[in-house]
């Protein structure tokens, strides 16, 4: 019984060796493949073709309305204003009576100018007649003419005084503010009222240096405006002088106003045309950077070799960004283009082709 009990034990434990020794001892299978080293690995990368269509031609910038003209009107002479015929927020037509000062001495003065030219013209025939016969010097009678001529700038001065009591608007437009009031004491340059001429109406923005050179006086523009209104004008004004803090250049563009209805300081949304060029539009997530910093895209070339493409950033939209300096057509890569390097080779997975942007 001991003798069969032992053999029995024996055999159950060579039975649990050899079942053990399957899982420790790997497989010795000489056909088995050995796993490949890692430089042999040819990486995946998921591509799309990208194909250059006409980047869309329209630059859009924030802008904000202004006047064509604003005018302060001044005094030209001094007195009290006896009469003030405009309120603000009226419109008023160039030439339209506006104030009128108080006429005061000034048509006494006027007779009394009139009176010393009547005078001085009868001296000076006087002193004609007697140079004609020899009784008076030459210089005499050039004193004389002298004096005419500064009592006909006296009569003509007093005329203006006359003149200048009444004052008109020199611009058609808004009577935007009034400066005084009748009983008012005005002097001489004293402002007297301000007039905004809102037709055409001027949309001011500010342009890069990039788009600079495509923005062109004469060219058509589209504005939008809070309310939701479109209206298109002409580009009337392409700044030449930079903005110290922003780097950028006044753009205008002109709109016809003949209502009134777009006023001063709103803000609005200009779209000026550009010159149209070829580029690639693709998502921002392509960008890479190149060993010495360069920005650009990169692509798999016909031999599924990795190429790095320099690229110039031409403008944004909502769908993507638009890339210049690439060939017309790309298998671009999409995913997987920081794991790889230029002239690798790798295993492109297309996926299709890039959408087309929308025609604008």
């Amino acid at each position: 019984m001991s003798r069969s009990w032992i053999v029995t034990s024996i055999i159950v434990a060579v039975i649990i060796f050899w079942v053990l020794s399957g899982v420790f001892i790997p497989n010795a299978d000489p056909h088995a493949q050995s796993v490949p080293p890692a430089e042999n690995i040819i990486p995946k990368v998921r591509v799309q073709v990208s194909s250059a269509e006409p980047m869309a031609s329209r630059l859009n910038l924030q802008g904000q309305t202004v006047a064509d003209r604003k005018v302060t009107l001044r005094a030209e002479t001094h007195g009290v204003v006896e009469a003030v015929l405009v309120e603000r927020g009226v419109r008023v037509q160039a030439g339209e009576l506006l104030v009128r000062l108080a006429m005061e001495d000034r048509r006494a003065k006027l007779v009394q100018a009139k009176a010393l030219l009547d005078q001085r013209q009868a001296e000076y025939e006087a002193a004609q007649r007697l140079q004609e016969g020899g009784f008076q010097a030459q210089t005499a009678l050039a004193r004389a003419k002298a004096e005419v001529a500064a009592a006909r700038a006296a009569v003509e001065l007093a005329q203006l005084e006359i003149e200048r009591v009444s004052i008109h608007a020199p611009i058609a437009g808004i009577v935007n503010q009034r400066h005084l009031d009748v009983g008012d004491f005005v002097d001489r340059g004293e402002p007297v009222a301000t007039i905004v001429d809102l037709d055409p109406i001027r949309i001011v923005g500010q342009v890069s240096e990039r788009f600079l050179d495509q923005i062109h006086r004469g060219s058509a523009g589209e504005v939008r405006l809070l309310d939701g209104r479109t209206v298109t004008g002409t580009v009337s004004y392409v700044g030449a002088v930079a903005a110290e803090p922003t780097r950028t250049f006044p753009v205008e563009l002109e709109i016809p106003n003949p209502d009134g209805r777009i006023i001063e300081g709103v803000t609005a949304e200009l779209a000026l045309p550009i010159r149209q060029a070829r580029a690639h539009r693709v998502p921002p997530s392509v960008l890479t950077l190149s060993d010495n910093g360069a920005l650009g895209v990169k692509a798999v070339s016909d031999a599924s070799r990795v190429v790095f493409h320099e690229v110039k950033v031409l403008g944004d939209s909502p769908e993507g960004i638009w890339l210049g300096g690439l060939p017309d057509e790309i298998h671009l890569i999409t995913v997987g283009q920081e794991y790889v390097l230029s002239g690798q080779r790798v295993d492109a997975v297309p996926v299709g082709r890039l959408p087309a942007a929308q025609a604008r």
